[in-house]
This record gives C-alpha cells, structure tokens and sequence, in this order.
C-alpha cells in the first residue's frame, strides 16, 4: 500500500488469480486498534499482527466487470458506499480496480465549475486530536469513528497538521524493521502527522476541492472555516461523490465525471 500509493488491495488466490476479497488500509487500521487494546511493546504489537490478509479483509466485495456500463460502476459506488471494486473478467481474475480517488480525479479534470460550494458538501465539525495525544490513541478513534484523517489541533482547538491512516502505516512499517523492543505507539501525534495541510475556502467550487486532491495525491482537504473557526472543517473523496449524488442527484454526479471521459475520448480520436 505505501509503495504503490494505495487504500485497497485486491485478494487473489495464488493458484487460480481469481478474487477472493478486498483489503483496505482502514482493515488494516482496526485490526491495529484490536492489538492495541492488549498490547503496547512494539514487537508484541508486529507479531500479533502477523497473520494472514484473508483474517481481516473485506470477504465477497463488490466486484465489476470490464463491460460493465460506467454509471452503473459509478451507482454501486455511491449505494453501497464502497471506497474501491475491483474489476474482474468472466472467469473472476482482477482486470483492474475502480477507486473513489479515480473519479475524483476525473471531475478534478476540468476547470468548468459545478456551482456546488464546498460549504455544501464538507463535514463542518470534523473528528480531531490534540496533537500532544499518542499515536496509540489516534488509532483506536480512527477506528471507532470510521475516519481515514484527523485534523490535528492545539490547546486552542486550532488547525495544527493532518494525520491520516496512511501516517499510521507508515509508521508501523518503521516500527516492524526495528530490531529492538520499543514502545512506538506512546509518541505523540504531533511527530508523525503532516504540517503543511493543504486546505481550501468554504466558498470554492467543488471542481476546485477535487482539483486540489488530484494534484497534491490527497484524499481530504481542510477548510477554512472562517465563521466558526472553533471546529475544524473537511472535505474528503467520499463527500465529493457519495454526498454530491445524495445532495443533489446521481444524473448531476454522472455529467460532472463523464463530460470528462467523453471529452478525453473525442481528443484521443483526434
């Protein structure tokens, strides 16, 4: 996942290549938290979480095939709130994988804005944490709340930097080289999380939000929340396109992703 830049990984079987689940970094993320509860050790924290990917991962994941209509990828995405599906052939061996961040990526393509402010999407008091909490503790919410970041804030209740599940991975996979027995979980948030967070104005386009996270490989943006500024406001991946088609329609959330493809097609044809 850290090498290659991802959320989810498809499950094969080694044999056949057919699927046989769907792995994500917030599987990852709660099978950490688990450990956590019993151990605090580094190694005890590695060893316990040498087990095998089909313990955790996602079992019958919804899947997609290659000559499937686009709108219909894009529906059961949305209904079913699915980060990623992989796209397997007749005979069930992953072709590919359709993401969150790739349609993201297409509406983020054009500088046409859809009249849709951010303000309208994002979650204006999102989860945080002082940034002198532990790291270990920033794990067990991210698992209780379902959130992939946590704005990272001071004694103030001010924006401080973003810690996301991928700072967590990271940090573990440091953890997991290491060949003494620390305790690499009682740091402090502060030491791992981002500093520069890149934000956006509650007034921006949406076209513009999704811009900013193709361009900076985000998948959450800060917002400045001028009016009040005691919470700390986000717009993420999900909220452009799950909430974008609950607000307003799937027909609206289509045209705003597929004018995109439709023009990068009749420009490869020419």
């Amino acid at each position: 996942m850290l090498k290659r830049n991802f959320r989810h990984l498809p499950v094969t079987d080694a044999a056949s290549g057919r699927i046989m689940g769907l792995i994500s970094a917030q599987d990852v993320i709660d099978s950490l938290a688990l450990v956590l509860e019993y151990r605090s050790l580094t190694m005890d924290v590695i060893q316990s979480l040498q087990i095998p990917v089909e313990r955790i991962m996602t079992l019958h994941c919804t899947v997609v095939e290659p000559g499937d209509g686009f709108r219909e990828v894009v529906k059961k995405i949305v209904n079913q709130n699915l980060g990623a599906t992989p796209v397997v052939n007749e005979l069930g061996a992953v072709q590919g994988i359709v993401t969150l961040r790739d349609l993201v990526g297409l509406m983020g393509i054009s500088s046409e804005p859809l009249n849709v402010q951010v303000s309208d999407l994002m979650s204006p008091k999102a989860i945080s944490i002082d940034k002198d909490r532990r790291i270990a503790e920033a794990v067990r919410l991210m698992s209780e709340k379902r959130v992939r970041r946590l704005p990272v804030v001071n004694a103030n209740g001010e924006l401080f930097g973003m810690l996301t599940n991928k700072d967590i991975l990271r940090h573990l996979g440091k953890l997991s080289s290491l060949s003494q027995d620390t305790n690499g979980f009682d740091r402090e948030v502060r030491e791992f999380m981002t500093r520069n967070v890149i934000t956006i104005s509650r007034e921006e386009d949406i076209r513009t939000a999704a811009s900013r996270m193709m361009i900076f490989g985000v998948g959450g943006l800060a917002v400045d929340n001028i009016e009040t500024p005691a919470s700390i406001a986000v717009i993420t991946e999900r909220d452009l396109i799950r909430r974008l088609a609950q607000r307003k329609s799937l027909d609206f959330l289509m045209h705003s992703i597929q004018f995109e493809i439709e023009a990068e097609s009749k420009l490869s044809r020419a």
